[in-house]
């Protein structure tokens, strides 16, 4: 095998599909290895999935190997709407975070107006 390497390259009989395949995994890879190093591991889950969803897009559009059916469809926006809905934070509406933030106020002056 190493004359035919010397002779035809590494590369040889590679397609632009298969070219395709290797982009596609070494940028999945570098983007779970950013996301562990920047981030925690939820959101490395969530890279994942839309790796998953970013190289089904890629295999229908380019390669035409992958027909999306109603399943992928609806799992790639329920994918796509947790990782915004985790990314934006929302603030939690916690009754009792109200309640003890209003009765330290009501102390607070009930204090103050004591000392003065």
């Amino acid at each position: 095998d190493g004359d035919r390497i010397l002779r035809g390259g590494l590369t040889q009989g590679y397609s632009l599909r298969v070219g395709c395949v290797v982009l596609t995994n070494a940028l999945g890879g570098l983007l779970c290895a950013a996301v562990l190093k920047y981030a925690d591991n939820i959101l490395r889950c969530f890279s994942t999935a839309l790796s998953i969803i970013l190289t089904c897009i890629l295999s229908a559009g380019v390669l035409q190997e992958y027909v999306p059916d109603l399943r992928f469809v609806v799992g790639a926006c329920l994918a796509i709407a947790a990782t915004f809905l985790y990314s934006l934070g929302l603030p939690s509406r916690d009754p009792w975070r109200r309640r003890v933030l209003r009765e330290a106020a009501r102390l607070r002056r009930k204090v103050g107006a004591r000392t003065q």
